[in-house]
């Protein structure tokens, strides 16, 4: 280990404990990977189920827009509070909402908790992180909140039988969130004790963010981690449906598969996310994953489809944490937080559109198609890396700073 590294270690109680804390955030989004069917065991019409399932992400995108110019490492943890009580509420609350309206007010809530917590998480996560091991944090931060979505499908389909309710499963989910509490109290005492650079500190104003997003370099990492995780969520939200129609009654073990493989991806190699070309590896996941999905149209099998999942993973498991450590590396430190929180937003509007254009394309070519359309826009996402490349950026490991 370099002197560098030994003076400035990543697994402290701060880093870890956000990872803790994020990992409880997205197991109160991953469980509702059944919301799909759930919605329409309670009879809620097909042309609403995707807009309920994406209108979480549609107030977390909002909230984005609208706050992340104004959230800092010193009001991060209040956030952080806030987020923990509208998802605990919410959790009780989807007990009682049965209704359009009520579990349209239920999502939004629920995109709102997201928001904070996911938001403060960032914050604090960009105000701790060596600079020099960017990849590596980003990397093992991106294992805490792919978790979830490996362990809750695979738990909640093996328990389902024990709840009176799915709904019940969504309100189980939340109550360890207490425990985020504790962490961001005891996260939030150590930054304050940091040293930061006075430009970090620094206030932005709403026409500032604007104006740094439509840098060409940032512009097109927001546009590509969307299309990414459009592919991503669409997946996740209508493979119940596609197991379904081919016969398969649980989907577990596909995401189980898929996920491993991105974590051990990552774990293998997160130092290497220092060392590598971020856009090279960028490519790589947008190839890998196309390739993926057209096995998964194809490969109608069980084998097939689990043989798909592994490719799926290994593919999807580079592109994150390249996006993120290349985003932290061209942004200058003013806007290092905002820039990392854009990327969150991204990840939110994928959340969005992803179940909504996952439930038009089965419903206009079935889930083979949808499985195509899938590959088309990760094909898609490596036609926007091959513009970013042409900026210049990580030529040299870093760009100009935004």
């Amino acid at each position: 280990m370099s002197s560098t590294s030994s003076k400035n270690p990543l697994l402290r109680f701060d880093f870890i404990g956000l990872c803790l804390v994020i990992f409880l955030t997205y197991c109160n989004t991953t469980v509702f990977y059944s919301l799909y069917v759930y919605l329409r065991s309670i009879g809620i019409a097909q042309e609403w189920r995707g807009f309920l399932i994406g209108a979480s992400a549609l107030a977390t995108i909002g909230c984005f827009l609208a706050f992340s110019h104004k959230l800092n490492r010193r009001n991060a943890a209040a956030s952080a509070y806030l987020g923990v009580a509208l998802l605990l509420a919410c959790g009780v609350f989807y007990l009682f909402a049965r209704d359009l309206g009520s579990l349209f007010a239920v999502r939004l809530l629920s995109g709102v908790g997201v928001y904070l917590l996911s938001a403060s998480c960032m914050t604090l996560l960009v105000a701790v992180i060596p600079a020099e091991r960017s990849g590596q944090a980003f990397s093992l931060y991106s294992v805490a909140y792919l978790l979830p979505y490996s362990i809750v499908p695979a738990v909640f389909d093996a328990l389902a039988g024990l709840l009176p309710s799915i709904a019940h499963g969504y309100a189980i989910m939340a109550m360890p969130l207490v425990l985020a509490v504790i962490v961001i109290r005891r996260v939030d005492a150590t930054v304050k004790t940091r040293e930061v650079s006075p430009a970090a500190e620094d206030r932005v104003g709403f026409g500032e963010m604007c104006a740094n997003a439509a840098k060409p370099p940032i512009a097109l990492l927001l546009c590509i981690n969307t299309v990414y995780i459009v592919t991503f969520s669409s997946l996740f939200f209508m493979a119940k449906g596609l197991f379904l129609s081919r016969g398969y009654a649980s989907i577990g073990y596909f995401f189980t598969i898929q996920t491993c493989c991105m974590i051990g991806v990552r774990l293998a190699g997160n130092r290497l996310f220092d060392r590598i070309g971020k856009v090279a590896l960028i490519q790589a996941s947008f190839v890998m994953s196309a390739v993926g999905f057209s096995l998964a149209a194809y490969l109608g099998s069980l084998p097939g489809m689990y043989a798909a999942a592994c490719l799926l993973g290994v593919g999807m498991g580079v592109g994150s944490p390249a996006s993120y450590s290349l985003m932290y590396k061209i942004s200058s430190p003013k806007f290092r937080g905002i820039n990392s929180n854009l990327l969150m937003l991204a990840l939110q509007v994928g959340n969005f559109t992803g179940p909504i254009f996952g439930a038009f394309a089965v419903h206009v070519v079935g889930y083979g198609g949808f499985l195509a359309a899938n590959a088309a826009a990760s094909l898609a996402g490596l036609g926007c890396c091959f513009v970013l490349t042409s900026t210049s950026v990580d030529r040299d490991g870093s760009a100009g700073r935004c």
